[in-house]
């Protein structure tokens, strides 16, 4: 004898069949995104226009720019526009925008942008922007990303992580370690060619590992003198062939 329910049978179908096109949905929404991605790193002229429309987020010596909420920090969006503008009450032209680099986009292709205004370039004559006067005008405050991780939401802090490291690598190689001249990165910002060999250079990766000492109740944490009150950390190393560095990963 058939016990089978035609309702469940066809309740049962239903589901499946919209969680079936929910996960094809994100899938196409992921390629899409990163072919997208793929191109603006690809091709300068895409990226430039990608500039048009993007969104950029503020540093100054690798410090973002965040403005208080209460007990939390919100992290400023800059429009074309609204950088221009800045950028024009500084004596800056608005050729400094390409020394931006790229973080990642939006699911409607909404490009996003980090720039220094801190940091000086081998390659380029700009200087670097006065500090507390672009703060007053900003209505924010540059901040030590270590300092307000706990009072960003955990999307801001991983962007502005990613985007502090981008930067990070882009200062430290601006030289080509061959030749000793200056490298030139692209519009995207994800890699710097040395124009005189064309040697080509990519954004380095290290994996690290992260150890929590515990006797179950308790756990073994560590600080630096450098830290707010209040901050300890777990310790961690970087694992490369025939290295093992140490690094401190935030935690509370």
């Amino acid at each position: 004898m058939n016990t089978r329910n035609p309702t469940m049978s066809l309740y049962c179908g239903t589901f499946f069949r919209r969680k079936s096109f929910e996960c094809y949905r994100l899938l196409s929404t992921y390629v899409t995104k990163a072919r997208y991605l793929f191109e603006l790193k690809e091709d300068d002229e895409a990226c430039r226009k990608a500039q048009q429309t993007g969104v950029f987020y503020l540093f100054h010596d690798l410090d973002p720019l965040l403005q208080a909420s209460g007990h939390r920090y919100l992290v400023p969006r800059l429009s074309r526009a609204e950088l221009e503008g800045l950028l024009g009450k500084f004596g800056q032209d608005s050729q400094r925008i390409e020394d931006s680099v790229l973080l990642g986009c939006s699911n409607q292709q909404e490009a996003w942008f980090a720039l220094d205004l801190g940091l000086k370039s081998a390659s380029s004559p700009r200087v670097s922007l006065p500090k507390s006067e672009m703060e007053a005008e900003l209505g924010g405050s540059f901040i030590k990303l270590r300092q307000a991780v706990f009072q960003l939401s955990s999307a801001d802090s991983s962007l502005l992580f990613t985007a502090q490291a981008l930067l990070r690598w882009h200062d430290n190689h601006q030289f080509c370690s061959k030749s000793g001249q200056p490298t030139q990165k692209n519009m995207a910002g994800s890699k710097r060619v040395c124009p005189s060999n064309k040697i080509i250079y990519y954004p380095q990766m290290a994996p690290v590992v992260i150890t929590l000492v515990s006797d179950g109740a308790r756990c073994l944490l560590a600080r630096q003198s450098s830290f707010p009150k209040g901050l300890y950390s777990a310790l961690a190393g970087f694992c490369d062939i025939g290295l093992s560095g140490i690094n401190l990963s935030v935690c509370r």
